[in-house]
């Protein structure tokens, strides 16, 4: 295996899904003029990703087993603004993680690309019919970088998000919170959901996070481990953009919670019976009181 290369650029991260060792630097000098921060992905064990799936039929929720959960958690932890799939590779499972990639509600708002050889236009079908955005034959794709990885990057705005989380709490997110702070997690997940559905500004990435943790909670309460450990995924996408405070709760201490939570989910059995200690289901950090 190449070793991956990670920029130390702030820019947003472009996952390039390629072993073609031609190739790879005109995707890399791509991604820098389009102000993304390539990471090369040119064996499965670049995620820890090498072993055969676990038993089952393709996933359409997240998996929480084998190497396709493990591919998916590291994609999850680098939250990428786009991924790009070179679908001539025998060697990297560009089917099978297209797949997870479009069905997981922790990565489907992640655009995926696609290239291939023009000789075999049955793959770049397969790859649209699987939910990539755009699928094109080798020579197009290449001959449209830059232009391309930057019309289809996810954007974000940390100005907007900075601005969003200076204002005031929504009044059900605030009820939400404090529904959480005395355990009534599934009223809680009623009041910050009926927030999210009423936002439509920057701040609606709060109020998921906040909806999705304590919808993690009432799951655990009933131990359920995979229902929480699937919340857990999807929140990471809302929660890592977010400043260190956003409309007075502690995001940068919400993150250690969701860590330690996290780590506690990653090192117990995913059986029914199996327990979480209650001390784990942390209050909602705040900076000051609620407004």
């Amino acid at each position: 295996m190449t070793q991956a290369s990670e920029s130390a650029s702030p820019d947003p991260a472009v996952l390039l899904v390629c072993d073609d060792f031609f190739v790879i630097p005109r995707l890399e000098d791509a991604a820098h003029a389009a102000r993304l921060s390539p990471f090369i992905i040119d064996a499965p064990q670049a995620f820890d990703a090498e072993d055969e799936p676990a038993p089952g039929n393709l996933p359409i929720t997240e998996p929480l087993e084998g190497s396709d959960a493990r591919f998916l958690r590291a994609v999850v932890d680098r939250q990428p603004a786009l991924i790009v799939f070179d679908l001539s590779s025998t060697t990297l499972p560009w089917e099978r993680w297209i797949q997870v990639l479009s069905t997981s509600a922790a990565t489907r708002r992640i655009p995926l690309l696609a290239f291939g050889p023009h000789v075999e236009a049955e793959h770049l079908q397969r790859a649209r019919d699987l939910g990539v955005v755009k699928a094109l034959p080798r020579g197009a794709f290449l001959a449209a970088l830059p232009g391309i990885l930057t019309e289809h990057a996810r954007q974000h705005d940390p100005e907007a998000v900075e601005t969003a989380c200076r204002g005031a709490l929504d009044a059900r997110a605030a009820e939400g919170i404090r529904l959480v702070q005395t355990r009534d997690y599934f009223a809680a997940h009623e009041q910050l959901e009926a927030a999210v559905l009423d936002t439509d500004g920057p701040e609606a990435a709060l109020y998921r996070v906040l909806l999705q943790l304590a919808v993690a909670y009432l799951h655990l309460e009933r131990n359920n481990l995979r229902g929480a450990r699937k919340m857990l995924l999807r929140l990471r996408g809302w929660l890592m953009p977010l400043p260190h405070v956003c409309r007075g709760v502690d995001v940068a201490r919400l993150r250690e919670n969701v860590d330690e939570l996290q780590a506690a989910l990653d090192g117990a059995a995913l059986e029914p019976s199996a327990g979480i200690p209650a001390y784990l289901l942390r209050p909602v950090p705040l900076r000051g009181p609620m407004t």
